[in-house]
């Protein structure tokens, strides 16, 4: 690291600790010419995120907990070249929105990763990815773009992204449809259908969740009036949320009982479960649902240590779909 980066760090660093003084004495001391490198080194963290406009810029230096404080166009710009003489490289550009948005390009703080440090970072995600819910998975990506900011390692972005769950999901997207589920918005959203193309389709949000490594939204459809999932990769846009919300109509339920072998402490039902009975080494339980695909990929997906109770023709249907599946493997 070059000697004047090192002397940036250890400046802006004491300038936190003499504005915590200042806070706490209320008195100006020529200590506080450190303001200015303290502020610039905010600055730097915030263009590490991404890009800012001005505006953005101001409203974050006006809601620091130690700063609470608006600066000029000039101001800003004093603090962009102090950037710059430690060797940042910071341009400006003016976006689709035709807003003018700063962006840092490169820094001499960048982290320099092995090949091996490379794989064993992608096998922590990987590793962390595995039992966690949307928000968490949020949380993370956060903390991994964060991460990003300082590798300037083109390869290794492209590997990690490869095998984010987030790949070619819109985030900005997803928040809303996160928003959508906790109100149970009644929506409208635009869905590329991997079997009709392109259409519309009305629903009542109700969660998102992970599963086999995609993730799905959650809700009743209007059109076929059944509890159903989406593949988010699939959903384009939200056209509307509506207002009023209408109570869908004629809505089937079925409720299937069934037997899975576990240890009954553990076992946790899910929302549209509820335990019967707990045996030794099993439990019984109800799963109430409006989709019997579903229901059928859920007891795949329990394999041998599921056994169906009843309706007895849910169960019929289920061995008869399980034997065209034998003998699809043993044709010809």
């Amino acid at each position: 690291m070059p000697v004047h980066a090192l002397d940036f760090i250890v400046k802006y660093k004491w300038g936190s600790v003499f504005m915590k003084q200042f806070l706490k004495d209320q008195k100006i001391t020529y200590n506080l010419m450190s303001f200015t490198g303290y502020k610039a080194l905010i600055l730097f963290n915030l263009l590490t995120e991404g890009p800012k406009s001005y505006n953005e810029i101001c409203d974050y230096f006006m809601n620091h907990p130690y700063l609470r404080e608006k600066i000029s166009i000039d101001t800003l710009r004093v603090y962009i070249n102090s950037l710059k003489r430690v060797g940042c490289e910071v341009k400006r550009f003016r976006g689709e929105d035709k807003e003018s948005r700063y962006v840092i390009l490169s820094h001499p703080f960048e982290l320099k990763i092995t090949p091996e440090q490379m794989q064993s970072i992608i096998k922590i995600y990987k590793s962390l990815v595995k039992n966690i819910d949307i928000k968490e998975l949020l949380s993370l990506e956060n903390f991994f773009e964060k991460i990003y900011s300082y590798i300037k390692n083109d390869e290794f972005l492209s590997n990690i992204r490869k095998v984010s769950m987030l790949n070619g999901i819109d985030i900005h997207l997803l928040t809303n449809l996160i928003g959508c589920c906790d109100k149970k918005d009644q929506i409208v959203i635009t869905y590329n259908s991997p079997n009709s193309g392109k259409k519309n389709i009305e629903l009542i949000a109700d969660k998102i969740e992970i599963n086999n490594g995609k993730i799905y939204l959650y809700g009743i459809g209007f059109e076929y009036m059944q509890y159903g999932s989406f593949l988010v990769s699939r959903i384009k846009q939200i056209n509307e949320i509506k207002v009023d919300k209408t109570i869908p109509a004629g809505i089937n339920e079925l409720t299937v009982t069934y037997e899975l072998e576990c240890n009954p402490d553990k076992f946790e039902p899910s929302e549209d479960e509820k335990l019967i009975k707990k045996e030794e080494n099993k439990v019984i339980v109800e799963i109430t649902s409006s989709n019997e695909f579903l229901l059928r990929q859920k007891f795949l997906e329990l394999g041998p240590a599921g056994k169906i109770l009843a309706p007895e023709n849910f169960k019929e249907d289920f061995i008869t779909c399980l034997k065209d599946m034998k003998a699809g493997y043993y044709c010809g």
